[in-house]
């Protein structure tokens, strides 16, 4: 009876263990947000968004990583308030990086689905305490440009695990 006590203590221990060590892993959060207001009969911008944030997300949860999705409305007024609570969100999840996810209209007759990855760096205050995270310089990008004619059949799912697959290629941990 002591032995089975002793295993099962034991194993108690190493499954604690392995939530603590799964816990201090640096997370990433991909983070989408729309550009193009939505129009009357025009495409459902924040849900092409939505998906195709959501398209990386899985890929990139799939391939082991600890991923955290966020996605922001076109309508969405205050830039500088949604880059503060992004940054804010990050630091409070203990996230390393950042992976922007983007479907957007150029304005030149081009669709452009765009997923960028960048650091997320301590932002030092005046007394050299670390005061929150920046974002540093992009690590990696891809992107594709497609004609406008391409919206109306586009699923943005297989593009973005496409993309997202790239990225992990780029990025072997």
């Amino acid at each position: 009876m002591a032995g089975l006590r002793e295993l099962i203590a034991a194993a108690l221990l190493a499954l604690a263990a392995a939530a603590a060590v799964a816990q201090a892993a640096p997370c990433t959060l991909v983070f989408g947000q729309g550009r193009n207001l939505p129009a009357r009969d025009g495409p459902d911008w924040d849900g092409l968004n939505a998906r195709f944030n959501a398209g990386v997300t899985g890929t990139l949860e799939a391939a082991g990583r600890r991923v955290y999705a966020m996605t922001a409305s076109s309508e969405q007024v205050d830039p500088e308030a949604a880059g503060l609570a992004l940054l804010q969100q990050a630091d409070r999840l203990g996230c390393g990086t950042l992976v922007e996810t983007a479907v957007f209209d150029d304005g030149q007759d081009t669709l452009v689905l765009r997923l960028r990855v960048y650091p997320l760096l301590p932002q030092i205050g005046d007394g050299g305490a670390i005061v929150g995270l920046r974002i540093g310089t992009p690590l990696f990008v891809t992107q594709r440009d497609l004609g406008l004619a391409a919206l109306q059949r586009l699923k943005p799912e297989p593009l973005a695990q496409q993309m997202a697959a790239e990225y992990l290629q780029h990025d072997r941990r």
